[in-house]
Parts: structure tokens; C-alpha cells; sequence
């Protein structure tokens, strides 16, 4: 059925087609026994061929909530930052992977108008895009398989075929955090500039987003970027409930007009880190200008490696941390970005 994602199960005893609510499937390919989070969802596990995943330390691992962090693949140089943002996250906090591969069928399944021979077409065509995605989608399992091995890192793999944004549901229902680059798409070139995917996705899902650039920075502080907002206040308490602060130098920015606002807002969000047990450093940016720049020059000043903001709207996106002025952070971000609806 057009417009629905359908996923496909194939287990170490076989394979099967597996229903889920909204017409969402997920693919499994798994050498494990391990039963599926529930019914709907097929899990891949690794530890297979005699080759075992270790865990970090226990005393290596710094205190956090993260256990579950789900990584959307993807074929652009931001979906490789985002591979290799989320392969740190779990060294650092040992959360656990899972990887998700697929084609939005919509891309490929179009109206296409013509006369005598054009269905005949279409059909052909379909088939052909329909082949090129399952060879990119195989292709991005077995190097997310790869890479999760050399680092000795236990993962999930998972795949849709129909509308993302079902299916991406239902994957992050069962898991805390989304990690993505910032044109990761699911349609017919597997690209998309401004991802309206990632977009939907974080108005429609319950988890924290975190956006990666094409090139992550060096730096690894971490910048709140705090405006006294309702969306700002959730965002702040998600990052530090999940322990994603834990051990990492942490600088608190808010843009205003008014040295006072910005002082007032850099010093709630401090005391609300405080009382984590988090220190902080402040840093109150008087200005008249677009927020989104003083940001960004904070960002390549301060060494940072993850921006976290809120983000509000109907739009998502769109009105991101301080309304439409954030634009250009999105399509381009300076570094890693948690964002939080």
C-alpha cells in the first residue's frame, strides 16, 4: 500500500514478514536468537561467527541514562559524522546501537503521466530504483556491521521500506536518542538538503535529535544555548537527565539585546546544572544581530563539539532555539546538534 512503510524479518531460522500498526514493518537480519524488542520491531544483534562484542568497563564507563541510541544510515559525508559522532557517545557513555537503513517507497512509486507504454516504464524503472536502494541499503548495513566489530561494539540493524517517518516511530519508541546527519534522506538519491525527514521527525517523535554536520569539529566542550524559553528548559533537562554532560567541559551562551537577559539566562541555566552537579561557564552575548552567528562564533571559539537547543513550532526546524534565525545553523551546522521538541 503507497504511502506505508512495510519491513520484512529474517532471522538465524528463517525469514517472515512481520505487521505493525500504521502498515510498519522492520527487517531483521540477525544470526542471533535474541527475541525483537515486541512483535513489531525486528532486532539485529551481533556476536556472531565465534566473534563476540566487548563492552567497555564497567569503571570506563561514566554514569549516564543512555542506553539505547538509534543511528538513521545514510550515504552522505554528515551521515558518516553521525555514524562516527554515535560510535564515540557509546565508548563514552555505553550505550547501545542500533542502525536504520530504508527507502521512503513514495520517492519511487510516483504518478508518472504518458500515453501507450508509459506503465510498462514506469514498472521498469520502479524495479531498477527499487534494486539501487536494496544494494545501498545493504551496503550501509555491512559497513555499520564493519565498523561497530572494529570497535568491539554490540549493534542492532534495522530497515523500512514505505514512509520513514512510520517507521521511524515506531524504531524510537524503544529507544532514547535519534542521531542523524543533517541531509540524511530516504528518497530516491538518498539526500536531501535541509532533510524535511529529520524535520518531521523531531515534531513527531519523543526523543531528542541529535543533527551532525559533514565534518565534526575537533573540540569536544559542550555550548547550551539558552534563551529562557519553555523549549530551551526542556531541551537543557533532556541532555542533563540523560548524562550526556557527564565528565565534558560545559559553556552556557544566551543571545540578547538586553546585558541583563543574557546574564539572567546564563545564570538559570547554570544553577539548573549545579544542582545536577554539573559546573559550567558562562557566556552572556549582548547583540542586536542574528543569534544564530554569535552562536557560531562561540561554537569556533569555545572548541565546541555539541550545541544543545530547544526547538518549538509547527515547523520544527524552522523555529529552532530562537525562531526562523536559525536557519542556517540547521542546513549547516558548526557541530554535533541536540535538539529537543
Amino acid at each position: 500500500m503507497r504511502g506505508c512503510a512495510h519491513l520484512v524479518s529474517t532471522t538465524a531460522g528463517g525469514a517472515g514478514s512481520v505487521s505493525a500498526p500504521f502498515g510498519v514493518a522492520f527487517r531483521e537480519d540477525t544470526r542471533d536468537t535474541m527475541p525483537p524488542d515486541r512483535a513489531l520491531i525486528g532486532v539485529v544483534r551481533s556476536g556472531s561467527a565465534g566473534h563476540s562484542p566487548v563492552r567497555q568497563p564497567a569503571k570506563e564507563i561514566r554514569m549516564s541514562m543512555l542506553k539505547r541510541t538509534l543511528i538513521l544510515l545514510g550515504q552522505t559525508d554528515s551521515s558518516v559524522s553521525a555514524r562516527d559522532y554515535a560510535f564515540r557517545l557509546a565508548q563514552r557513555t555505553g550505550t547501545d546501537l542500533a542502525g536504520l537503513a530504508g527507502l521512503d517507497l513514495r520517492s519511487i512509486e510516483a504518478p508518472m503521466l504518458g500515453g501507450i507504454g508509459t506503465s510498462a516504464y514506469k514498472a521498469q524503472l520502479e524495479q531498477e530504483l527499487k534494486s539501487q536502494a536494496e544494494a545501498t541499503r545493504q551496503r550501509l548495513h555491512e559497513e555499520f556491521e564493519r565498523e561497530c566489530r572494529e570497535r568491539a561494539l554490540p549493534f542492532e540493524w534495522l530497515s523500512f521500506e514505505g514512509d520513514p517517518i512510520e517507521a521511524f516511530q515506531l524504531a524510537t519508541e524503544t529507544r532514547d536518542l535519534v542521531v542523524a546527519g543533517h541531509d540524511t534522506g530516504y528518497g530516491g538519491d538518498l539526500t536531501e538538503p535541509l532533510s524535511e525527514i529529520l524535520a518531521k521527525l523531531l515534531l513527531r517523535s519523543p526523543r531528542p535529535l541529535i543533527v551532525c554536520p559533514d565534518r565534526l569539529p575537533e573540540g569536544e566542550a559542550i555550548l547550551v544555548a539558552y534563551d529562557g524559553s519553555v523549549p530551551a528548559m526542556r531541551a537543557l533537562q533532556m541532555f542533563v537527565l540523560l548524562g550526556l554532560g557527564t565528565g565534558q567541559r560545559i559553556v552556557v551562551a544566551a543571545v540578547d539585546r538586553s546585558e541583563e537577559a543574557a546574564a539572567r539566562n546564563c545564570a538559570a541555566a547554570a544553577s539548573y546544572l549545579r544542582s545536577h552537579g554539573y559546573e559550567s561557564d558562562a557566556c552572556p552575548i549582548t547583540s542586536s544581530v542574528d543569534p544564530s552567528e554569535a552562536i557560531r562564533l562561540t561554537v569556533a571559539d569555545r572548541r565546541v563539539g555539541t550545541l544543545v537547543m530547544g526547538a518549538y513550532g509547527r515547523r520544527g526546524f524552522r523555529e529552532a532555539l530562537f525562531g526562523s534565525t536559525t536557519d542556517a545553523l540547521v542546513e549547516t551546522p558548526p557541530c554535533a546538534l541536540f535538539l529537543y521538541h
